[in-house]
């Protein structure tokens, strides 16, 4: 039997964002939606990882963004954000870190003069610095015994070597060799206008722009912008390599299996992430069914795709039992397997296509969704055709076609694959 299901399509212009430039030239996307009381403002810096000179001093920098500036102290500006029901998000990661604020419409004129203190006249103090460093340092220590945490660090570090920028892990010493002369020298080179994009959502005004304008359009926070085009040379040594490390005691182990994918701005990606779905992208999935229904191995497994501007990531990864690791292990080898030599039922594919729909409906279910999808937009340089490809190619896939895909992406030879709590291996 063929099941027929009715196709979910989603209104794409709903991704495509109002555009404007501030008088520097700092591009806003905005995201109109007068039936929300509240305001939501985002500004991202190609100031990640990527681009420090110090193990952790981006990700400090971020964190530390109005924790004391020229005119106030950490207590200060927070019992002032909080006077007005205002608060601060702050995401550093690889490529970018964002500063997002959310606050009262009626309030954004406020709000506004304490966004430019944290994101023109931070300071950071070193008291700061060092409160900020002894908590990490504890979350690094209590991590390190974790092995989902191991696996992931010796991933990324086995991949791309320890000497690459996505590479490169925390060790103990580093916490350490940071000071804040590392973070104002990192702040004053990233987080200048050129490297800044904002994003404006919920019930802005016109009154709103002019505010907008006046505190972050002017030409006095200038710099020179990040390179986002030339990476360093990717040798990628972790390729078709395999990492075992033990964790005595441990009753769980860690597996990750992964390998760098195509360019993400590609219709080879469109096709590849259908066959990611299948494989392990959603509940009903086939590592699920097998290592978590049949084999009770894991309470989950899954297979995913880590975006990054110089060379996505496609990752398998799971906890498991630690006596079972070389049999989750060979079952992972024996469905990739399958989909390389069988076509999958047409039902299947019909329970793959409205599993994917659902999910991105789901992921895009509000303004503040919409607005919050334009910094994955702004690292792979293509707006919502990205999404509208990835559903006429999820439409049109064939059942030998997927099996084509698999062949031609799933390379075991150039798997990375890292476990660490292995009783078995």
């Amino acid at each position: 039997m063929i099941w027929r299901i009715r196709r979910m399509r989603f209104d794409y212009d709903k991704l495509r964002p109002g555009t404007s430039v501030l008088d520097n030239g700092i591009p806003v996307y905005a995201f109109p939606d007068p039936n929300l009381e509240l305001v939501r403002l985002e500004f991202i810096f190609e100031a990640g990882s990527y681009y420090q000179q110090k193990i952790m001093q981006a990700g400090a920098c971020c964190y530390l963004l109005g924790a004391g500036t020229e005119h106030y102290t950490a207590d200060e500006l927070s019992e002032k954000l909080d006077f007005y029901g205002a608060y601060i998000e702050r995401y550093p990661d690889r490529d970018q870190a964002s500063v997002v604020f959310y606050c009262l419409s009626r309030y954004f004129d406020r709000i506004i003069p304490l966004c430019e203190e944290v994101i023109r006249h931070s300071v950071f103090p070193e008291p700061e610095l060092e409160t900020y460093l002894r908590k990490e340092h504890r979350r690094f220590l209590v991590n390190g015994q974790k092995v989902a945490e191991k696996s992931r660090r010796a991933f990324y570090s086995t991949l791309f070597g320890p000497e690459h920028p996505y590479g490169a892990v925390v060790e103990e010493a580093d916490f350490k060799n940071l000071n804040v002369e590392d973070l104002r020298s990192f702040y004053k080179t990233q987080y200048v206008a050129e490297n800044c994009s904002i994003v404006l959502a919920g019930a802005y005004q016109d009154s709103h722009w002019v505010a907008l304008n006046r505190a972050f359009g002017g030409r006095d926070w200038t710099g020179k912008p990040a390179d986002k085009v030339h990476g360093p040379q990717l040798s990628l040594p972790g390729l078709g390599k395999r990492v075992d490390l033990p964790m005595e005691g441990s009753l769980q182990a860690s597996v990750r299996i992964g390998m760098p994918v195509c360019d993400l701005k590609s219709e080879d990606f469109s096709r590849f992430k259908v066959v990611d779905y299948v494989l392990g992208g959603y509940f009903g999935s086939r590592l699920m069914r097998n290592i978590r229904e049949e084999k009770g191995y894991t309470y989950g497994i899954s297979s995913y795709i880590v975006p990054l501007r110089f060379q996505g990531v496609w990752m398998i990864s799971s906890e498991v039992k630690a006596d079972c690791t070389a049999l989750v292990m060979a079952e992972i080898e024996k469905e990739i397997e399958k989909l390389k030599r069988r076509e999958i039922p047409m039902s299947e594919l019909e329970l793959v296509r409205q599993a994917y729909m659902g999910d991105f409906l789901r992921e895009l279910d509000g303004t503040f969704d919409l607005a919050e999808r334009m910094k994955f937009f702004i690292l792979i340089g293509q707006g919502a055709c990205f999404y509208e490809r990835n559903e006429e190619v999820l439409f049109s896939m064939t059942p030998a076609g997927i099996k084509e895909a698999a062949r031609r992406f799933l390379d075991n030879s150039r798997f990375c694959s890292v476990t660490v709590g292995a009783s078995d291996s």
